[in-house]
């Protein structure tokens, strides 16, 4: 890979898909009627926080419901027990893995939809 190429790859996604990656994570977290409060956000990592919190509420409280977004969000079996086994604050690599997911679902559609 060459030097351009490695700054495209992880040079922070533009303020629309951002936006289109937190609708989708509310989309998908709509049966937890989640929305996220401080949006619109400029960089994806800021997204965290507040999708932490609801994972860890949806652990905790109904874990049932998190089973379900969990497949709507299309972590597959081996991502999620990937993220459960890595140790550490498990919400938040969870929110990192969902956050994950959804921009690639969201990049998928911006190139093939």
């Amino acid at each position: 890979m060459t030097e351009p190429e490695v700054n495209i790859v992880f040079q922070e996604p533009e303020e629309k898909i951002i936006l289109k990656v937190i609708e989708q994570i509310e989309k998908d977290f709509g049966m937890a009627s989640f929305e996220f409060q401080n949006a619109p956000y400029s960089k994806i990592e800021q997204l965290i926080p507040e999708l932490e919190t609801v994972i860890y509420q949806l652990q905790s409280e109904n874990h049932g419901k998190w089973m379900k977004i969990v497949y709507r969000v299309d972590l597959t079996e081996k991502q999620y027990k990937f993220v459960q086994n890595m140790g550490g604050n498990t919400p938040l690599n969870m929110a990192k893995a969902v956050i994950l997911r959804e921009f690639q679902k969201v990049k998928n559609r911006m190139n093939f939809g």
